[in-house]
C-alpha cells in the first residue's frame, strides 16, 4: 500500500444538528471498550458520523449512525453497529474532494437489519451536515498524522510527459461526466431524505389523529353511561314518589276510618280530629313533595350539564374526523404534489392490479378504500373483487354440504378478477355438475 492510500478513522459527534466534538478512532474505541465515560451524554442516545480520511484530509467513506449512552456516560451494552463493515459495503455518495465517498445512512443502508440504528445527513443551508465534516476535517482539529508521501522517480517524472495533452483531454471529460453523476447521485440522496422526514411525519400526525380519536371515543362513551345511570336515577326516584304516594293514601285511609268511627262519638270531637288530621296529612305530603321535588330539580340539572358535555364532545368529534378527511383530502396538493414534481412517484401493489403509479389527486381516495379503489379499477363489484381476493390467498371449493362444512377441494385459481365468477370458478368439477352449493356432500 503507498503512502496515498493510508486512511485514516475518526467520530464526529452531533448535537442539534451541529458538530459538538470529534474524536480519533481508537479514542472512540477507548469509550466503547467502557475505559472512558462522557458524562455529558449520559441517558441520551446522540447522532454520530464514522469517518474515513485521506492524507490530503478529505473525506472518503461516511457512516451517519446513533450511539447510546447509559445513565453513567458508558455506551449502551445491547449497541453493536458495524461501522467498518457498513461503509465497505456502502454505495456512493456526493464528492467532498476525493471523489464520491461510500456512504451509509437511513435512505442508503447496505445492511437492512441495520437502518434503524442509522440517521439521515441534513441537507438544508447552513446546517448541511457534509459541508460541516468537510470543514472540520480540513481545519484538522483532531491532529491527524500521515507519513510524508513517496517523490516521484525520474523515469515517471519523464513517462508522465508523453501525451500529456491527450490524457488531459480524456480526464478532462471523465472528470465533466464523474461530476454529473456524483451531482445526479447528491439529488437522488436529497430526495431520499425528504421522502424518509416526510413519510415520518405524516405517519406521526395519522397517529395522533388516531389517539385523539380513540380518547374522545372513550369520553363519549363516558358521558353515555353516566347519562345512563342518571336516567336510572331518576326513574328510581319516581318509583320511590310513587311508593310514598302510595304510603300517603294508605295513610288517609287509616284516618278516614278512624274519622268514620269517631263520628258515632260526638260532631266537635269528630270536627277537630278531622282538622288535625288534614293539617297533618297536608303538612307530611308537602314535606314529601318538596324533598322529591329537589332531587328531581338537581338529578334534571345534572342531567343538562352531561348533556351539554356530550354535544360539545360531540362537535369536537366531528372537527376532528373533518381534519382527518382534510388532511387525506388535500394532502396531495400540499406535500404529495411537491413530491411528484420533484420526481418522486408514488407505487404501490395491489392483487389483480399489479405495481401501479399512483397519481398525487388519488393517493388520498387509495388509502381511504384501497378495495373499493382496487375494484374500480379492475371493473368489478366491491363484493366481487372481496370474494376473488379469498380465492386467490386460498383457491379451493367452498360449496357446502348437508352438515354446513365446505367442500374444500383445490381449484385452479384465477389471476384475472374480470375472470372470476362466483359459484362457478372457486367451485369444484362435482359442485359444478351439480349447480354449485346444493347441500350435497362429496363423495
Amino acid at each position: 500500500m503507498s503512502n496515498r492510500d493510508i486512511t485514516k478513522e475518526a467520530i464526529a459527534i452531533f448535537v442539534d444538528d451541529f458538530i459538538d466534538r470529534e474524536l480519533q478512532y481508537p479514542e472512540f474505541e477507548a469509550v466503547m471498550d467502557g475505559f472512558v465515560p462522557m458524562p455529558d451524554f449520559a441517558g441520551t442516545t446522540v447522532n454520530a458520523v464514522y469517518l474515513l480520511i485521506n492524507q490530503d484530509l478529505k473525506i472518503t467513506g461516511c457512516v451517519f449512525f446513533k450511539v447510546g449512552f447509559n445513565t453513567k456516560g458508558m455506551i449502551a451494552d445491547k449497541w453493536n453497529v458495524p461501522l467498518q463493515q457498513l461503509v465497505n459495503n456502502a454505495a456512493k455518495g456526493p464528492d467532498l474532494g476525493a471523489n464520491p465517498i461510500a456512504l451509509a445512512c437511513y435512505s442508503q443502508c447496505p445492511i437492512a437489519m441495520q437502518q434503524q440504528s442509522l440517521w439521515d445527513p441534513t441537507m438544508e443551508p447552513g446546517r448541511n451536515s457534509f459541508v460541516l465534516l468537510k470543514k472540520a476535517v480540513a481545519s484538522n482539529r483532531l491532529g491527524l498524522v500521515f507519513p510524508e508521501p513517496e517523490s516521484p522517480s525520474n523515469s515517471e517524472l519523464n513517462s508522465g510527459q508523453i501525451g500529456f495533452n491527450e490524457r488531459l483531454e480524456r480526464e478532462y471529460a471523465t472528470a465533466m461526466r464523474t461530476r454529473l453523476a456524483h451531482t445526479l447521485k447528491e439529488q437522488r440522496l436529497r430526495i431520499n431524505t425528504l421522502k424518509s422526514k416526510m413519510s415520518l411525519k405524516i405517519d406521526a400526525l395519522k397517529r395522533e389523529h388516531q389517539i385523539r380519536l380513540a380518547d374522545y371515543q372513550v369520553q363519549m362513551r363516558s358521558l353515555q353511561e353516566v347519562n345512563a345511570q342518571l336516567q336510572a336515577d331518576i326513574e328510581a326516584h319516581k318509583k320511590e314518589l310513587e311508593l310514598k304516594d302510595s304510603k300517603v293514601q294508605g295513610v288517609r285511609e287509616y284516618y278516614e276510618h278512624k274519622l268514620s268511627a269517631a263520628q258515632l262519638n260526638g260532631g266537635a270531637q269528630i270536627e277537630a280530629l278531622e282538622s288535625g288530621f288534614t293539617q297533618e296529612l297536608d303538612a307530611q305530603v308537602a314535606q314529601v313533595k318538596e324533598e322529591l321535588q329537589q332531587q328531581l330539580d338537581m338529578k334534571d340539572m345534572e342531567l343538562f350539564y352531561r348533556q351539554q358535555q356530550e354535544e360539545s364532545l360531540r362537535e369536537e368529534l366531528n372537527t376532528l374526523r373533518d381534519e382527518h378527511e382534510s388532511l387525506l383530502e388535500h394532502g396531495s396538493s400540499k406535500i404529495l404534489v411537491p413530491l411528484s414534481k420533484a420526481g418522486i412517484s408514488f407505487v404501490v401493489f395491489q392483487p389483480g392490479l399489479g405495481q401501479i403509479t399512483l397519481p398525487p389527486d388519488q393517493v388520498a381516495e387509495y388509502m381511504s378504500a384501497p378495495a373499493e379503489f382496487a375494484a374500480d379499477k379492475c371493473g368489478v363489484t366491491v363484493e366481487t373483487y372481496k370474494l376473488w381476493l379469498d380465492h386467490n390467498h386460498s383457491p379451493y371449493c367452498n360449496a357446502k354440504n348437508a352438515d354446513g362444512e365446505e367442500c374444500g377441494a383445490g381449484v385452479k385459481r384465477v389471476a384475472n378478477p374480470t375472470d372470476f365468477h362466483n359459484g362457478e370458478t372457486n367451485r369444484c368439477d362435482i359442485h359444478k355438475s351439480i349447480g354449485g352449493n346444493l347441500n350435497i356432500g362429496r363423495g
